[in-house]
């Protein structure tokens, strides 16, 4: 799997990674996001989410030197080895 894969997979199944990497969650939902854009470092990804009718921007980066994910908001923040979310991914196709 390519990386412009996973981070487009990361994406279509972002609440799904937040319920799952998250204690509490409230429902954060989806608004939009663009497609990975091939930047210096990688890939970057802007967006929005929406909870308890809020609407907040996030990023999401990938750093090809570190070989990490980082996902960014106001309200949340992680980071992640690519590895991690290819693993997530994965467990989640096997379901």
């Amino acid at each position: 799997m390519k990386v412009k894969e996973i981070l487009e997979g990361l994406i279509h199944n972002f609440d799904e990674f937040l319920y799952a990497n998250a204690i509490v969650n409230e429902g954060v939902k989806i608004v939009y996001a663009t497609q990975p854009q091939r930047v210096e470092v990688g890939y970057v990804i802007y967006g929005a989410v929406s909870l308890l009718d809020e609407v907040y921007g996030f990023e999401v980066s990938y750093n090809k030197y570190a070989n990490e994910v980082e996902i960014r908001s106001q309200i949340f923040w992680f980071k992640k080895s690519l590895g991690e979310i290819k693993k997530f991914l994965k467990e989640k196709q096997s379901k």
